[in-house]
């Protein structure tokens, strides 16, 4: 059978269509290729952004507890230091107390009694402003916490490049992992 114009027609619209369409195949073929490369360029950016936070939320609360038991130390010594002393009075107290025999037994326990009164009320002075100092501690550590743990979870996202390296600056300067080098 013979082929017609009308056929050959036909044939080269057929040709045409599948050249055509050869093309746009590939073209859609770099395009996924394309895609493909920026999800997996945005997903490594995602995995360094969420290590970087984690590592800055570890840091923060490390140097807070760091800085916690700095305090406590502190104080043990404040403590230490002021007790000291009193002992110091109260064996003096003690030996004079021994040393004066002639004194009525009423005497000596009102001497005792006051002393002891005297060192009471300082132990407890010093209890009050240990304790003081010990819930300024946590309440400071408590801030900081919810202050990075909502830094790292609701603004540091939308902060602009330069508020960001700002902020990374002063988490370097307190040695810790800033919230854009830790994981949420």
């Amino acid at each position: 059978m013979a082929r017609t114009e009308q056929d050959e027609a036909y044939l080269m619209d057929l040709t045409v269509l599948l050249k055509a369409l050869r093309e746009t195949r590939q073209e859609a073929t770099q395009v996924v290729q394309q895609l493909r490369e920026q999800v997996e360029v945005c997903r490594d950016l995602d995995a360094r952004a969420a290590t970087t936070l984690t590592q800055a939320v570890q840091q923060a609360t490390a140097s807070l507890q760091q800085a916690q038991e700095r305090t406590q130390v502190q104080v043990a010594e404040g403590l230490q230091r002021a007790h000291a002393p009193l002992l110091h009075q109260w064996q003096q107290v003690v030996a004079q107390a021994a040393q004066v025999q002639r004194w009525l037994p009423w005497k000596v326990g009102l001497l005792l009694g006051v002393t002891l009164l005297v060192h009471a009320g300082g132990a407890a002075w010093w209890w009050g402003r240990l304790a003081t100092e010990r819930q300024e501690v946590r309440q400071a550590t408590a801030l900081a916490t919810d202050l990075d743990r909502h830094l790292r979870e609701t603004l540091y996202a939308q902060l602009s490049a330069p508020q960001k390296q700002a902020i990374e600056k002063i988490y370097r300067g307190h040695q810790v992992p800033s919230p854009g080098q830790r994981a949420p």
